[in-house]
């Protein structure tokens, strides 16, 4: 778009309208002389309606008092109607009758002969810089109904007293009513609508509209004033959506994401039960560890989201022992240095059986590292201080004490005490002493049990 000052720099042109010759003359001379452009002279108002046409003027200079049937009056209301170009009366008669006719004719300015070559510019000048505001005006308003109707939400307008206004197409189809029929209503008549607790997305309100037919529709909604230059409301304008395919979204994200989660359970469940099947001396084991790895993971803070992965990787921790003979597993003496190498395997094979399933949380790398210890001393790699995730650290100490306090083929359970004895030797050498703390909290302070 251009601006005022380009506007004005290309000379203005000027259609003369006038029936005496030597004041047509006159006129013409000092408009040039002023560097307007004379577009073209005329002296009735018949000539005066053509020319405007077909000359395209920036502006009209004309006499009220014309030669032909069709005087000034009459020819600047046809101009005005037809074309839309400003019109500057020139006017020997000042009298209230002829200014208030010509008045409806929507001059955009008066020059009463004679005139001073100032009166003439200051005249024409004040009637350009109008005629451009409107017409920025119309364009801007021209723009903006275009866009208010292609909207694709809902708006209704009102003004000062709560009356509608303005409906756009979206919120005649979401209410089921012509926008002539909206018009002049009190907006609470026609937009029945029933907030609900919960804020929308982008601070919108989300409410149930009540359509006149008796349907109700789930939208978002805000309401906003309308206020003038001082700061006083002259109106309001209301803004609504239709929610119903995005709630059915909503809808079958949620059921997809509960039918993921119980996929997820169900697979966990099956790879805790084949592993545990081959081997009867450990069958909960798991389970326990998953349980106590959880509440520890509770007592230090964590959030659901990481508990939940904890949980999962306690109950998968041992999947590893598959590839570990039965022979081995069940051998009711110590084992000898071959088998425990093949048993303490179990954690690098649990980890490339769990690697590449699609977990939220990282779940294979937690069972590799539930028998590494802060000093090094663990396996499968020897990692030692904070290489390992907390979530492997809190199931090595949960491990441990499990592990302790059950049944084996080459032993039988451990006293508790037993196994809280070897966390307090082992406290900030072989693991966790913020873990160790928690799980001695949580067995002699709250009294919890395997």
């Amino acid at each position: 778009m251009h601006d005022l000052a380009s506007e004005n720099a290309v000379p203005a042109r000027v259609l003369v309208i006038e029936d005496e010759a030597v004041v047509a003359i006159d006129v013409c001379h000092r408009l040039r002389r002023l560097g307007y452009v004379v577009a073209g002279q005329a002296d009735t108002g018949e000539e005066a309606v053509r020319l405007a046409g077909e000359l395209a003027p920036d502006l009209v200079l004309m006499d009220i008092m014309l030669a032909g049937q069709m005087d000034g009056i009459d020819a600047a209301a046809a101009i005005r109607d037809r074309n839309g170009v400003p019109v500057v009366f020139l006017t020997a008669h000042s009298d209230r009758a002829t200014l208030r006719r010509a008045g409806a004719a929507g001059p955009y300015g008066y020059l009463i002969k004679p005139f001073e070559e100032r009166e003439l510019q200051s005249a024409l000048e004040i009637a350009l810089y109008k005629s451009r505001m409107e017409q920025r005006l119309a364009r801007s308003e021209r723009l903006t109904a275009v866009t208010l109707r292609c909207l694709g939400e809902g708006l209704l307008t009102t003004d000062e007293t709560g009356r509608v206004v303005f409906a756009n197409p979206a919120a005649e189809a979401l209410l089921g009513v012509e926008a002539a029929a909206l018009a002049g209503r009190f907006l609470a008549e026609v937009y029945q609508a029933t907030t609900d607790e919960s804020d929308g997305p982008n601070g919108r309100e989300t409410a149930t509209l009540h359509r006149a037919d008796g349907r109700e529709v789930p939208v978002e909604q805000t309401v906003s004033p309308i206020l003038d230059g001082r700061g006083v409301s002259i109106g309001s304008v209301l803004v609504f959506r239709d929610m119903t395919h995005r709630r059915e979204v909503e809808r079958a994200l949620r059921d997809s994401v509960d039918n993921l989660r119980l996929t997820l359970a169900e697979t966990v469940n099956a790879l805790t039960v084949t592993s545990e099947k081959r081997d009867p001396f450990t069958a909960g084991h798991q389970q326990r560890v998953a349980a106590l790895a959880v509440a520890l993971a509770a007592r230090l803070g964590l959030s659901d989201d990481e508990r939940e992965g904890i949980r999962v990787a306690g109950l998968v921790h041992d999947i590893g022992k598959i590839h570990v003979p039965s022979e081995i597993l069940a051998k009711p003496e110590a084992l000898n240095a071959m088998e425990m190498g093949i048993v303490r395997d179990h954690s690098a094979v649990g980890h490339e059986i769990l690697k590449d399933i699609p977990f939220p949380w990282p779940v294979a790398r937690m069972v590799l590292e539930h028998h590494e210890r802060l000093d090094g001393s663990g396996y499968p790699k020897g990692l030692s201080g904070q290489d390992t995730l907390l979530g492997s650290r809190l199931l090595a100490v949960a491990d441990v004490v499990e592990a302790m306090n059950s049944h084996r083929p080459y032993r039988a359970a451990l006293a508790l005490d037993v196994a809280l004895d070897e966390l307090r030797s082992g406290r900030g050498s072989r693991y966790d002493p913020d873990v160790v703390d928690a799980c001695l909290e949580l067995f002699l302070q709250d009294g919890y049990r395997l």
